[in-house]
C-alpha cells in the first residue's frame, strides 16, 4: 500500500511537470550541491553485548542534476532532480555510512523579486546503511520512501540560486531485526546552478 501511494505521488508530480512543460516557458538543465543536517540519533543495529548502534539520519552532503521549467505567463516554475545523498561518517557509536538516491519534484511560486517558495515531494530510492558491528560489516536496507519538501530560495545571480530546504521522510527497514523505522527530517542548504 505504501509503495502504491509513493508511486502515485511521484506519477502525479511527473504529470504536473509534463503538463506545465507543454505550455509556454523555458526549460533548462540544473545542477545542485547541498550540505544537510538533522535527524535524531537513529538505532540501526545492536551489538552482541546489546549496545545500540546509532546513526544521524539527516546528513551530510548531496549532489544532483535535473531540469527546471519557468513559465513565461505565470509566476510558476517546476523542477525534477535526481540526487545522491550520503553521510560517510553517520555513526554515533561505530562506523556507519548512510546513502540514498532521492528524486525530487518541486513546484515554485516565483512572483517575488529574487525570491521563490516551493513545495514538493522527495522519493528516496534504496536507502541503505553500511555499518560495522562487532568488527563485522553489515548492510541494512530500507524501503523506498516518499517525503515532503518545503524550500525557500534566493536568486544570487541570473543563473545561481541559494536555497534552504526542509525535507521530512520516514524510513522503514526491509527486514525485521535490530533496525527500527524512523522519521528522519533534515535541513539542507544548497546551491542550484541553472544552465541557460
Amino acid at each position: 500500500m505504501k509503495n502504491n501511494a509513493a508511486r502515485f505521488s511521484l506519477a502525479l508530480a511527473l504529470g504536473v511537470f509534463a503538463a506545465t512543460s507543454a505550455s509556454a516557458g523555458d526549460i533548462a538543465l540544473v545542477a545542485t550541491g547541498a550540505i544537510t543536517h538533522g535527524g535524531d540519533d537513529w538505532q540501526v543495529a545492536r551489538t552482541g553485548a546489546g549496545v545500540p548502534v546509532l546513526i544521524h539520519g539527516g546528513g551530510r552532503a548531496a549532489i544532483g542534476a535535473g531540469v527546471l521549467w519557468q513559465s513565461d505567463q505565470y509566476p510558476l516554475a517546476t523542477s525534477l532532480l535526481a540526487n545522491y545523498h550520503v553521510d560517510q561518517s553517520a555513526g554515533v557509536n561505530g562506523d556507519a555510512k548512510f546513502r540514498r538516491m532521492p528524486l525530487d519534484a518541486m513546484v515554485y511560486y516565483t512572483g517575488m523579486q529574487a525570491l521563490r517558495v516551493g513545495v514538493g515531494l522527495s522519493y528516496a530510492i534504496a536507502p541503505t546503511v553500511d555499518v560495522t558491528v562487532d568488527h563485522t560489516a553489515q548492510t541494512i536496507k530500507f524501503d523506498n520512501a516518499t517525503g515532503k519538501a518545503f524550500e525557500v530560495g534566493y536568486q544570487v545571480s541570473p543563473s545561481l540560486w541559494a536555497n534552504l530546504r526542509l525535507v521530512s521522510t520516514k524510513y522503514t527497514p526491509k527486514q525485521s531485526g535490530n533496525a527500527a523505522a524512523a522519521d528522519v527530517s533534515h535541513l539542507a542548504v544548497n546551491l542550484s546552478y541553472v544552465f541557460k
